[in-house]
């Protein structure tokens, strides 16, 4: 379990801890439209226009090197251009090292190089991203952790959405090695998702499924961000889950 994460009660079921960041993820969301949605735009209009859900997965071989060389500085903390503390550091996992850095340069693309003063913090988009293994749909109890790999749903404001298609771009054809990604999955919501998975609720379910199988068993400790950083600790008006 992240740190950061849930208050929760050893009796709990993984379902039902999972049900609870789901919640928690919905709340988050709902509080980010609030601020940019606008009057005229209807709730589902601006989801489906805005949100995309994304899957990060990794290159073993370049994994495996990322988390050799964070080993060696000082387990893998690094400068945190999102805070507005200098000299802030943080700790994260190789996975999430790479997730952290696209995040930056995209908010680095919308809003400019000083997209990290605070005047400028809530106007960055919203990321929810988690970490998930193979089978966890499958599971009754904590498994064989496989292919580590990182669910995410990135909600924009109003005309933010195409610069993070040319981050996405130039990492693409981008052949230095600055990423450790296998590949992208970029869907978008309400259109080319599985029907089951097409609206946020069910997204927000999708993306915590095994987030309460590693609260109760441990086997990665850090299994989720949430940006801008603040939103998941209470800031904005959004509170962690209380289980």
């Amino acid at each position: 379990m992240s740190e950061r994460n849930l208050i929760y009660t050893p009796t709990l079921t993984p379902s039902a801890i999972a049900k609870s960041y789901a919640a928690w993820f919905e709340t988050t969301i709902d509080a980010f439209l609030d601020r940019h949605r606008l009057p005229f735009q209807p709730y589902d209009g601006y989801v489906e226009a805005n949100t995309r859900f994304v899957t990060f997965t990794f290159d073993r071989r370049k994994i495996a090197r990322r988390k050799s060389r964070l080993s060696a500085s000082e387990a893998g903390t690094f400068p945190d251009r999102t805070s507005c503390l200098k000299g802030t550091r943080r700790e994260l996992s190789a996975e999430f090292d790479n997730v952290d850095r696209l995040y930056k340069d995209v908010c680095e693309a919308i809003l400019g190089s000083n997209f990290n003063r605070p005047s400028k913090r809530l106007r960055q988009p919203l990321m929810i991203a988690a970490a998930d293994v193979n089978g966890t749909r499958l599971w009754k109890s904590s498994g064989s952790i496989e292919n580590v790999h990182v669910h995410s749903i990135w909600v924009f404001a109003n005309g933010q959405r195409g610069w993070f298609r040319q981050v996405l771009d130039a990492i693409e054809n981008d052949r230095a090695d600055r990423y450790d990604f296998d590949a992208i999955d970029v869907r978008r919501i309400n259109g080319d998702l599985p029907g089951k998975e097409k609206d946020v609720k069910r997204l927000a379910s999708y993306t915590s499924k095994f987030l309460g199988f590693n609260t109760l068993d441990m086997k990665i400790a850090g299994d989720l961000e949430i940006y801008p950083r603040g939103i998941g600790d209470g800031a904005g008006g959004v509170k962690q889950p209380q289980v």
